[in-house]
């Protein structure tokens, strides 16, 4: 018998990816198909696959139940050009899934999307990318500290992290939230550039119950690259 499990996005690596099931019921195989597409963000438009990478190369990696690699990955080419297609047969199992697209002959990267991890012990299933050509994200982890007693405090009465993004030379943050109990998130696409951020802890009500101090000159690089802000501690008041 097949046992489910539930699938969960690795927050470090999956923020553009996705997972849709079909309705079929797979016993002894399964596929996962990928989509994919490029994408402007300084213009907001759709942009064809670079000049000279005409590869889309899916990784398809096992993993454990605590998301580690199991063995050695499975490995797809498909032709930029067709947006979508399916990859061979693989085992009904659960993996960590991810883009890189490549020369023709696989010697150059242009860009490697953010990875999901997908299920497939049950149904097949769609992995989705978009590539920034002219930008990336800010990968942070976060954890919350007493400004007063200096202690590791929990997420009880903290509902949300925002972090404000400000790109150098204008004045308008870019703002995401996610769950405190994540402890971990990708942001949305940026233009590449430097930035400024902020990250702070809010209530149920969106005010702030500490902030941490000011990250200046965090760069965002372009091809959908990912750039890691690290640990970032957030004094809590009265605490």
């Amino acid at each position: 018998m097949i046992k489910h499990l539930t699938t969960t996005c690795l927050l470090a690596l999956s923020a553009t990816g996705c997972v849709v099931y079909a309705e079929d019921r797979y016993e002894d195989a399964a596929t996962i198909s990928a989509e994919w597409s490029f994408e402007n963000i300084a213009t907001n438009t759709r942009t064809d696959c670079p000049a000279g990478f005409d590869t889309v190369r899916m990784i398809s990696q096992p993993v454990d139940r605590d998301l580690r690699p199991l063995g050695e990955p499975f490995v797809d080419l498909f032709d930029c050009r067709d947006g979508r297609h399916a990859s061979e047969l693989l085992p009904p199992d659960v993996y960590q899934v991810w883009l890189e697209i490549v020369s023709n002959g696989g010697e150059s990267l242009y860009a490697q999307s953010t990875s999901a991890i997908v299920d497939v012990i049950d149904r097949d299933a769609l992995f989705s990318a978009t590539i920034l050509d002219d930008g990336g994200y800010f990968l942070f982890d976060w954890t919350l500290r007493g400004e007063t007693s200096n202690a590791t405090l929990s997420c009880a009465g903290t509902d949300s992290i925002e972090i404000l993004s400000t790109l150098s030379g204008t004045t308008e943050a870019r703002s995401d939230k996610f769950n405190c109990d994540d402890g971990s998130a990708l942001t949305a696409g940026l233009l590449a550039g430097s930035y400024t951020v902020s990250v702070s802890a809010l209530d149920r009500s969106d005010r702030a119950l500490g902030t941490a101090p000011t990250l200046t000159s965090k760069a965002i690089r372009d091809r959908n690259q990912v750039t890691d802000l690290g640990l970032i501690t957030i004094p809590i008041a009265n605490q």
